[in-house]
């Protein structure tokens, strides 16, 4: 639907970016851990933040492919960009970092505010 420059693998270097991205950040939980058990009522919602990553990034995919948003509404590029910034944003807030860290261990934290750092990039990218 939307003007392209393709890369090597016939889709826009833009979409095979944040595959990867998301793929990598998707691999956070099993590379590092938090060491320990973490329970309560915080462990569970903490557990679903790097899915809930994951799948906003699969949405902002197909809406650039397809130019729908996951109401089959049109949407444009500027307001995909927007989507993506606005997760960026969520990420830094430090209730946010707080909640994650009880499922990642530190290391995984900071490497995921360098992922998110690579988002707002791709993100910046999109016109």
């Amino acid at each position: 639907m939307f003007g392209r420059m393709f890369g090597k693998g016939g889709k826009p270097d833009v979409i095979r970016e944040l595959q990867v991205l998301k793929s990598e950040i998707a691999r956070l939980p099993q590379k590092y851990p938090m060491g320990g058990f973490t329970f309560g009522a915080g462990a569970s919602k903490a557990k679903e933040q790097i899915p809930t990553i994951c799948a906003v990034i699969d949405d902002a995919v197909n809406a650039f492919e397809k130019g729908l948003d996951v109401h089959n509404r049109p949407i444009t590029k500027s307001q995909i960009a927007d989507g993506l910034k606005r997760l960026v944003a969520a990420t830094r807030r430090p209730a946010f970092i707080g909640l994650v860290s009880t499922a990642l261990s530190p290391t995984g934290v900071r490497e995921l505010g360098q992922y998110m750092n690579n988002l707002e990039r791709i993100a910046n990218k999109i016109r």
